[in-house]
């Protein structure tokens, strides 16, 4: 494989406890090259209106917006999946998560990021994927999901 992906920090925080409670965030190591992502969660109440801002960053100097910000209806987008970005991460962490209810539940369990799933190549660095979620329009939690990405242009 011609790219590295790797996750270097998970950083998730509840802002809300009697509503969301977070039980893991973390990266574990598979081995020297590989790593997976582990976020659980229980949402203690019903939540009908799901929001998620989602903001990509790159590092450059710290860490600054790159490309992508914009908000999410989470429960519309369950339904039909109407934003093309989100279409794309909601993609690589199907697999890995319970997130198939018309409203989600929050779990990942061991995921890992086969680039092959990207659709297009993204220039090298370090990242910062961060997802603010919001019930009822009140701030619950956010999860920043830190990775590198690294393209060996040797191999292409």
């Amino acid at each position: 494989e011609a790219t590295i992906f790797k996750f270097t920090n998970a950083i998730c925080e509840s802002y809300n406890k009697s509503w969301f409670v977070i039980h893991t965030c973390r990266i574990k190591a598979v081995n020297r090259s590989t790593n997976t992502l582990n976020i659980n969660g229980t949402v203690l109440h019903p939540a009908n209106d799901i929001g998620i801002q989602v903001q990509v960053f790159k590092k450059a100097n710290g860490y600054k917006p790159w490309l992508f910000n914009f908000n999410l209806d989470a429960c519309r987008f369950m339904k039909r999946k109407y934003h093309p970005f989100a279409k794309v991460v909601f993609n690589l962490f199907q697999e890995f998560s319970n997130l198939n209810h018309s409203c989600p539940y929050m779990a990942i369990e061991g995921f890992y990021l086969r680039s092959t799933y990207l659709p297009n190549p993204i220039p090298s660095g370090d990242y910062m994927l961060s997802l603010k979620w919001s019930f009822d329009k009140r701030p619950q939690f956010v999860i920043n999901i830190y990775f590198v990405f690294m393209e060996d242009l040797r191999k292409n």
